[in-house]
């Protein structure tokens, strides 16, 4: 006789369930987080700025600071600051002074699909769901050499002292875990059509840097090959993969934003 079981699976939007059946095979996917996107605000003057996110149905918004309204079920928000020109923002509603803006972002249960089938995921699109990394578009490095090879691709991209030895020191640990660390940067095009930064008055450059990460141990490495020749070539590849001007970036005439974040991939 065969075994019927349901799985039920509840957030605070809706209730699925799905017969089980002995034999059958059941695969858990461990979802990961947007990790600390931190948009940091340089301007020239001060000025009053609006800073509008707004993110795809997959993601709902976790964790905001300062704090403001969240609206439309997690997917949007609007911060009101006042710039300052030692980089500092002052946010109006709260009144509070803060070097940066900062948000994180869960997998939207609700989105997920009815089928346990994940399409492939192209390039140039950028999805938590589908999110991963493979051979072709990754560079995998021992752990021991990931934070040298992050701070010269972060430099290469644009970002300030401060900026890079926070993003290293915030994912150290979590890559300390692991032998070695697939890792890719997305496309800024595609991870602003994830989650769009709307910004008022206009900025004159804008740099939007997401990492994927994944562990790799060390019996895989067979399945890396590629990606491990090209961790050994120049990073500034990286700067055409993900499309930002670093020249621009770092011009303190300009109105600028720089944003930073992350997500560990576990696929």
């Amino acid at each position: 006789m065969a075994f019927f079981g349901v799985i039920v699976l509840q957030n605070n939007r809706s209730i699925r369930s799905y017969d089980i059946r002995n034999g059958d095979t059941i695969r858990l996917k461990v979802m990961p987080l947007i990790k600390k996107p931190i948009i940091y605000l340089y301007s020239p003057s001060d000025i009053d700025v609006s800073v509008k996110l707004s993110l795809i149905p997959e993601w709902s918004l976790s964790v905001i600071y300062p704090v403001v309204a969240i609206e439309d079920h997690g997917q949007r928000l609007e911060w009101n600051v006042r710039t300052h020109q030692d980089g500092s923002v002052t946010e109006h509603n709260s009144g509070l002074d803060v070097s940066y803006l900062f948000w994180e972002a869960k997998e939207n249960l609700g989105a997920f699909p009815l089928s346990p089938a994940f399409k492939p995921q192209s390039l140039d699109t950028f999805n938590p769901i589908t999110s991963n990394l493979d051979d072709t578009d990754s560079v995998v490095i021992p752990v021991g050499k990931v934070a040298a090879y992050l701070h010269k691709s972060l430099k290469a991209l644009g970002l300030h002292t401060e900026a890079r030895t926070s993003f290293i020191t915030y994912w150290l640990p979590s890559f300390l875990k692991h032998e070695y660390i697939a890792l890719r940067f997305v496309p800024q095009a595609a991870y602003e059509r994830a989650a769009s930064l709307s910004i008022s008055p206009q900025p004159d450059v804008v740099t939007r840097v997401c990492m994927l990460s994944k562990g790799i141990r060390k019996e895989h490495l067979r399945d890396w090959a590629n990606a491990q020749m090209q961790a050994e070539k120049y990073v500034a590849r990286w700067v055409d993969v993900v499309g930002v001007d670093p020249v621009r970036a770092s011009d303190v005439t300009l109105f600028r934003v720089l944003e930073w974040g992350g997500t560990e991939v576990f696929s």
